[in-house]
């Protein structure tokens, strides 16, 4: 007998995919130390560009290990999931002064993530 898997559930794995992709290339972006950035230099970690992208390189595997865990269906996978959207949802909040539309995407679709995994908790 074969069970499905919820849709939430389904949501939750490829956001965090699509949350990994957007790290990656925000990392890559801050790596490449782009111009349009030039005023983050105020910030938690000041003009230490290379550092921020080293954040959100590693926020990516996190975000590729928890999707993957939770379409597996594994248990850790939820925990591992509500981790790394809080943590994603925390260091987006740090980029809304500067990249408002993207910082909202990225903070509003952890949330359902949060929210898909909570709810659907067996």
């Amino acid at each position: 007998m074969t069970t499905t898997r919820n849709g939430w559930l389904t949501y939750a794995g490829v956001m965090m995919f699509v949350a990994a992709a957007f790290s990656v290339i925000w990392a890559v972006n801050l790596w490449a130390d782009a111009a349009w950035l030039a005023n983050v230099s105020d910030g938690v970690l000041g003009g230490e560009h290379w550092l921020w992208g080293f954040v959100d390189a590693a926020l990516a595997v996190l975000f590729v290990i928890a999707g993957k865990s939770v379409l597996d269906g594994r248990s850790f996978g939820r925990w591992f999931a509500i981790v790394a959207a809080s943590i994603g949802c925390i260091r987006w909040f740090y980029w809304m002064p500067f990249a408002p539309f993207l910082a909202l995407t990225v903070v509003a679709m952890l949330f359902l993530v949060l929210y898909a995994v909570l709810v659907t908790w067996e």
